[in-house]
């Protein structure tokens, strides 16, 4: 982006096909606003691990200058556990968010409120 802001994907879906869902979304090809693509072959979503593989990925020398946004509780903590900033995302039909995750991190209904 213009101010240096680089948006990286990490999705369950193979990365090709995750460029073929953002170049065909409803607002357009979106790929020009990504910088990098991830998928399960960096590790299971679920595992600090995962994250520590995409901080040195992105070649971030803070772990907590990467704002991890998702919807699953479980991702959530495996990247707050690698050191990233994280923020849920709190989605109609997702599990529902506890108040103890609530207070363990930020959470928004949409991105308006960010």
């Amino acid at each position: 982006s213009e101010n240096g802001t680089k948006i990286a994907i990490y999705s369950s879906g193979s990365r090709n096909a995750q460029r073929l869902f953002f170049k065909h979304s409803k607002f357009g090809d979106l790929r020009s606003y990504i910088s990098c693509y991830f998928d399960t072959k960096t590790g299971q979503k679920k595992e600090a691990s995962s994250y520590k593989e995409i901080i040195q990925s992105l070649g971030v020398d803070d772990a907590a200058d990467i704002l991890f946004l998702t919807d699953v509780v479980a991702e959530a903590e495996a990247a707050k556990a690698a050191g990233m900033d994280v923020i849920i995302s709190v989605r109609p039909g997702n599990a529902p968010i506890t108040d103890a995750d609530k207070s363990a991190f930020t959470t928004v209904e949409n991105f308006n409120s960010m």
